[in-house]
């Protein structure tokens, strides 16, 4: 194989183990995770055709999380011009510069989450699942069970410190 070959052989085997910690930078920064998906489809398209300006032996990793923060900024500002939503500019730097520092945590983070979950109630797995996974309303909940929004809404807010303290722990025991 000759250089060029090789340097896009490295380029590749990059791109393809940096795209879990791509998808998981990029949904932190955007708060979505369809749109997320479709940033880092973009991200990956922006970073091949400028796969030579990339140099090896720097991070991969970091040369990427700088194309996926500007590729955020362009579709939250995308955004606030169609009144969708409003976001500080300067704050996604702010978090765009912390998040790599803390991205390796996020596997272990989400295994954690999936053990905490695992100890839910029915009924509270039922209300996590249909607020963050169904993207259903929490009206609709409330009248399929009888109960009141509030009531949700409280339950949320409970349940988010009870899971945040499980993972936590499950953190903890592994470290230990």
């Amino acid at each position: 194989m000759d250089s060029k070959e090789d340097s896009i052989e490295e380029f590749v085997h990059e791109l393809t183990r940096s795209q879990n910690d791509l998808f998981y930078f990029i949904r932190a920064l955007c708060g979505d995770a369809h749109a997320a998906a479709d940033i880092r489809q973009a991200v990956n398209m922006i970073l091949w055709r400028k796969r030579e300006k990339f140099k090896p032996g720097t991070s991969f990793k970091n040369w990427a999380f700088r194309v996926a923060q500007l590729e955020v900024k362009s579709y939250l500002r995308q955004r606030k011009k169609s009144k969708l939503m409003s976001f500080d500019g300067d704050l996604l730097d702010c978090f765009a510069s912390e998040l790599p520092a803390t991205i390796d945590e996020f596997p272990e983070r989400r295994t954690a989450l999936l053990e905490c979950l695992k100890k839910l109630t029915p009924k509270d797995d039922e209300l996590i699942r249909h607020h963050y996974w169904s993207g259903g309303s929490l009206a609709t909940l409330a009248r399929a069970t009888e109960r009141s929004v509030g009531t949700l809404k409280a339950r949320l807010f409970q349940l988010r410190g009870s899971l945040r303290k499980c993972i936590r722990g499950q953190l903890n025991l592994k470290e230990s």
